[in-house]
């Protein structure tokens, strides 16, 4: 009984964070870094052919440090590759980096749109968050990809973990009773 309330409790701590986390089809390119490219190996299907490519990269002071907005030669259906997404405005080691892009109508659509956003540590080239999907679904700079960090992060309260301790003591305590330990 008691293995199975820690096992339960346990899987209830542990598993709200793991169960947010998809597979992406989007990762980082082995040719990002802090100072040209925050390129991305990406996949997509689409209907109808692109007419728009566009890309931010931003880092996690907030600020811009390059960006394109230009007219799509996609054709085919797919695209599987490596996006470029080039830094106008290089950056210092370890900064975090938010490389959002995509392509499609022109404005961009929920329904013909796809888009993709990679935060990364431009230095160790640690992966810290990842979304594609269609557009509006994914953070558009790295603040905003921080914050989705942030929100996937459960905030316990100190009293809300003293409730747990004693919740546990408590189950504890009824176990041994039912079971005392055998004296030698």
């Amino acid at each position: 009984m008691l293995r199975r309330c820690l096992g339960a409790f346990a899987l209830a701590l542990f598993s709200g964070g793991l169960a947010a986390q998809s597979s992406p089809s989007v990762q980082l390119a082995p040719t990002a870094d802090c100072q040209t490219f925050a390129n991305v190996q990406w996949s997509f299907s689409y209907t109808t052919n692109p007419v728009r490519e566009f890309g931010r990269i931003t880092n996690d002071s907030g600020v811009t440090i390059g960006s394109y907005d230009k007219s799509s030669a996609l054709s085919g259906g797919t695209f599987s590759g490596v996006w470029l997404q080039p830094i106008t405005l290089p950056q210092p080691p370890n900064t975090l980096i938010g490389s959002y892009g995509g392509a499609g109508d022109n404005p961009p659509t929920t329904t013909g749109t796809n888009e993709f956003f990679v935060l990364y540590n431009c230095t160790t080239r640690r992966v810290l968050y990842s979304c594609t999907g269609a557009y509006g679904t994914c953070p558009t700079t790295a603040l905003a990809g921080i914050a989705k960090i942030a929100e996937s992060i459960p905030a316990t309260s100190p009293a809300s973990l003293v409730a747990l301790l004693l919740a546990l003591a408590a189950i504890g305590a009824a176990a041994l009773r039912r079971h005392p330990l055998a004296r030698r």
